[in-house]
């Protein structure tokens, strides 16, 4: 029997510990912190990035947590709004699939308040874990609000984010109950947002508010004991999922996070590698090509919904950008989804070749289908595909040189960090566990020491 009730929910957070993880949770948590910070340093050059770098920067706050690439420490809630937001401006985070969450959403919060209370590597690791297996398993029991349009990353994981923060404040089974149900009346997240630079900001809103949770709750304030459970609680609400049964621990679901290796939405990430693959196979030029076809279910239309961008933010919605990206970058990355190629005519006029067909009447969910995928020539001939996962997922999972390079790929675009410390960051990032100070850590990316470059 699991989790049924917000208390119980708290006392599991209580009573598990860095020792009832494993070490393999351990390790790939490494990998996925590399990947995070990565991407977190990527996001402060980018536009949205730098938007809120100055809203940061403006809220002037005691020092407790740095803000990566900024180059200033503030309060903890700002340092996690911002370096979540970061993260997700770059479209890199690591998800977990079927309930749809984001680790921009877990690793900010951790490594705020680790900075603030000045904790060790072994503490972020164990709140990481624990926090996102409730996120998770609250995720997997409300599949429901996927299918509706809620953005269950944002939502389920300003829950988790508390529970994290609970853990490495030390709040006992009474005060964390409480950062919970705190949380929950903060939790929100919406599909719709995609495109736009609130999308990438319910990342950060669910590290802050998480973090707010917890500090209120220890502090003395409450919140209804039990938020979660029954008619008009949280789980209601989100999903018309009164009554649940949470199976937290049996397999952290940690090791359930895919590693992005391409800056755009994870559901799509298949259907590029699809692409990628038939044109290596194939040998296929973009002049030869008479159309592409890919075929999704309802679910991921309401996130692919961009046929001919305006921007980059949209053209990472758009598996038309995504599939001529892949014949003329090749390499898809960062500069492959910029508004000057969203905007680009030669892609404008490429993207009227590529069809994405909607199956209504196939299941709702992210990854409840397989997706076919077409590429008729000119010539007569079809390749066809049929997409079923990608390069980073569970089960087809990076090596550590691969996370290894996405992160120097992330460090190289930001160009703000001389090679001698981004290294000094990988290093310690990969034996995290050995860290007696996080700050020994985050101060490195804190603060940029090539911004000439």
């Amino acid at each position: 029997m699991g989790a049924k009730t917000t208390r119980q929910i708290a006392e599991w957070v209580c009573k598990n510990n860095y020792e009832d993880i494993g070490s393999e949770v351990i390790d790939y948590a490494k990998l996925l912190a590399l990947s995070h910070l990565g991407m977190t340093a990527a996001g402060a050059v980018m536009p949205f990035g730098k938007i809120m770098l100055e809203y940061t920067r403006n809220n002037a706050c005691k020092e407790e947590a740095g803000v990566v690439g900024g180059g200033f420490r503030t309060s903890a809630e700002y340092a996690a709004l911002a370096n979540g937001s970061l993260a997700h401006t770059t479209e890199l985070e690591d998800d977990s699939f079927p309930e749809g969450l984001y680790s921009c959403g877990a690793w900010p919060a951790v490594f705020a308040i680790g900075e603030k209370y000045k904790l060790s590597g072994k503490d972020i690791i164990e709140a990481h874990a624990l926090g996102y297996e409730v996120a998770s398993r609250i995720g997997l029991a409300s599949l429901p609000a996927v299918v509706k349009g809620h953005l269950n990353a944002a939502g389920c994981l300003t829950i988790g984010s508390a529970a994290m923060a609970a853990k490495l404040m030390k709040l006992n089974v009474e005060k964390t109950t409480h950062a919970l149900s705190l949380a929950a009346s903060q939790g929100q997240g919406i599909a719709r947002q995609t495109g736009a630079g609130a999308h990438l900001v319910e990342a950060g809103f669910a590290d802050r508010n998480g973090i707010c949770a917890a500090t209120l709750a220890a502090l003395g304030y409450t919140g209804n004991p039990t938020i979660l459970e029954g008619r008009g609680g949280f789980m209601d609400l989100w999903a018309g999922q009164p009554d649940f049964d949470l199976p937290l621990g049996e397999g952290f679901k940690v090791m359930d996070i895919g590693i992005k290796k391409y800056p755009c939405c994870y559901l799509q990430q298949r259907n590029i590698d699809g692409v990628l693959d038939l044109i290596a196979e194939h040998k296929i030029s973009w002049e030869d090509v008479e159309s592409v076809e890919h075929e999704i279910n309802q679910t991921v239309s309401m996130y692919l919904k961009y046929a001919q961008p305006e921007t980059g933010e949209d053209a990472r919605f758009s598996l038309e950008h995504s599939t001529v990206a892949c014949f003329f970058d090749r390499d898809v990355f960062l500069d492959s989804y910029t508004d000057e190629k969203a905007r680009d005519a030669r892609f404008k006029e490429a993207r009227k070749k590529v069809k994405v067909t909607v199956h209504p009447e196939w299941p709702g969910g992210y990854f409840a289908f397989e997706s076919p995928l077409t590429i008729r020539m000119k010539d007569g001939r079809e390749f066809k595909k049929v997409c079923v996962d990608a390069r980073g997922d569970p089960s087809r999972r990076l090596s550590p040189d691969e996370v290894m390079k996405k992160y120097q790929d992330c460090i190289d675009f930001a160009g703000i960090y001389s090679a001698k410390k981004a290294k000094e960051a990988a290093e310690m990032t990969l034996e995290l566990d050995k860290v007696k100070d996080v700050n020994e850590l985050t101060n490195i990316l804190t603060y940029p020491d090539n911004r000439a470059a």
